[in-house]
């Protein structure tokens, strides 16, 4: 799925009446496109554009935008990547960079195709593309765990975590009997490498002893209709004042 928006410059000018105006520059087009991917895929992504640039006028290159780094992949037809490859035919308007076999580490992130006239530090046109490899969240796990012990009328959190995952997956809380998911504070964890927790917070009342949460976790790389789930049943206990607490009965 791609979306992706067109961004044209404008200058102010004054007619010899005095008036101003607007000048309309073409040239600088910009996108930010989505796509999904896998491990071992290949993919291209495209650059085009309808004004033909000479090679000599102007310089081309790819970049890649991750959390821990920003490097340049490519500048007019040379890669840096034996898995990179450029078809670099200005001319015509193409700049598209081919990624072979596809990987997690390498290829995970933001790519960015920019043309700049030489000289200068303005780009005449640039596209992005957000390159998602997906993987899989791992199972669920809750704490305290799969038998919570609460309070009543006592604040109690039950977070839900799910290391991996590309993109971060989403975790939803529900209550037994209830499709309406709980509100509750989802942190993501940016990376394959790192977990993505969902905390919700409750105040027990008698009534909920025994009543059973789950928590969902879902991403892109899983198939629609799969869901990862695990649940907590709760025990509420009272104190009413007593440092003995005695479950309901």
């Amino acid at each position: 799925m791609a979306s992706g928006f067109e961004k044209l410059h404008f200058v102010r000018y004054s007619s010899v009446c005095g008036g101003a105006g607007l000048l309309l520059l073409l040239g600088l087009a910009m996108a930010n496109k989505t796509m999904d991917t896998r491990e071992g895929e290949d993919v291209i992504l495209k650059c085009r554009f309808n004004e033909h640039y000479s090679d000599r006028e102007y310089s081309y290159y790819w970049a890649q935008q991750s959390p821990n780094k920003y490097d340049n992949v490519a500048i007019k037809g040379d890669t840096f990547n034996p898995n990179y490859k450029i078809d670099y035919r200005p001319n015509q308007g193409i700049y598209d960079l081919q990624i072979f076999n596809v990987s997690y580490a390498r290829d995970n992130g933001r790519f960015e195709c920019r043309i700049k006239q030489i000289g200068s530090d303005n780009a005449i046109y640039e596209d992005y593309y957000n390159l998602t490899v997906l993987t899989p969240p791992q199972p669920p796990l809750i704490f305290p765990g799969s038998e919570t012990t609460a309070t009543e009328d006592k604040k109690q959190e039950l977070t839900c975590s799910s290391v991996g995952g590309s993109p971060d997956p989403t975790i939803s809380w529900y209550r037994e009997g209830s499709t309406t998911p709980l509100a509750a504070n989802l942190i993501y964890g940016g990376s394959r490498d790192m977990q993505t927790t969902s905390t919700l917070t409750i105040i027990p009342r008698r009534e909920d002893d025994g009543a059973k949460f789950t928590c969902v976790v879902w991403n892109r790389a899983m198939p629609e209709s799969q869901r990862l789930e695990t649940v907590t049943t709760l025990s509420v206990r009272c104190g009413h004042g007593s440092s003995v607490l005695q479950r309901w009965n």
